[in-house]
């Protein structure tokens, strides 16, 4: 009689090593999903992103082991994942990397390739630390996006150029946002100072205009999505 545990393509899957795979995946998707919290920046941070890495790898790992060497079974799961249409698009392009390590890690379990899954885990998880450290890839330094009010009817859009020029290394305007009829404006800026340390400064005097309100600067250091 054939064994209920069985895998058509002859090699035989058992509860224990069922139960050793899915959780030895989960425990490994659970660190990257930690990692991936603790090094997050910007405003696209999701907790439903963090629960699909552990249950994304897990997943993959479970449906590694049902395919087993079997092809018939392989194209059956592509098929099957064909007809899932992602809604929800991924905003930072990290967060792409981090969905293709955890598939790694639970195709390499699921596989049995433990050490594989390991070492891929524990060297993705040095580099992206080393990386955030160091904060590579930036080419900001003293980088801000400020946000304010001009009462049209106040004052012209001219009146802080005299103060940008006097402050600000570079600053390039994102947005205009028209309120009540036009009569007030909210700007968005991108601006770099010439040291950090001018910024509250810099808020203090612009603040002072008549016909500007409700400055604000919020530090983009890290590359965030406005």
């Amino acid at each position: 009689m054939q064994n209920f545990f069985d895998n058509p393509s002859g090699s035989i899957v058992d509860p224990l090593t069922i139960f050793i795979n899915l959780v030895v995946t989960v425990i490994l998707c659970f660190i990257i999903a930690i990692v991936y919290k603790n090094t997050h920046k910007g405003l696209s941070y999701s907790q439903s992103f963090v629960f699909t890495l552990i249950l994304g790898g897990m997943i993959i790992s479970a449906v590694m082991m049902v395919i087993g060497n079997s092809v018939a079974r392989a194209f059956g799961a592509f098929g099957a994942f064909s007809l899932i249409r992602f809604r929800t698009a991924i905003k930072d392009t990290k967060d792409m990397a981090y969905i293709f390590l955890v598939l790694a890690v639970g195709m390499a379990v699921g596989t049995e390739n433990y050490l594989v899954a390991f070492f891929v885990t524990l060297l993705s998880i040095v580099i992206i630390y080393i990386l955030t450290k160091v904060n590579f890839g930036s080419v900001r330094k003293y980088d801000y996006i400020l946000t304010f009010y001009l009462n049209t009817e106040l004052a012209s859009s001219e009146i802080y150029k005299s103060l940008f020029d006097k402050s600000l290394k570079t600053s390039n305007l994102l947005h205009i946002d028209a309120k009540e009829g036009g009569r007030v404006l909210k700007l968005t800026f991108s601006v770099k100072f010439f040291g950090d340390s001018d910024t509250a400064k810099f808020l203090n005097e612009l603040s002072q205009f008549k016909g500007i309100n409700d400055a604000n600067l919020i530090n983009a250091k890290s590359d965030i999505e406005y």
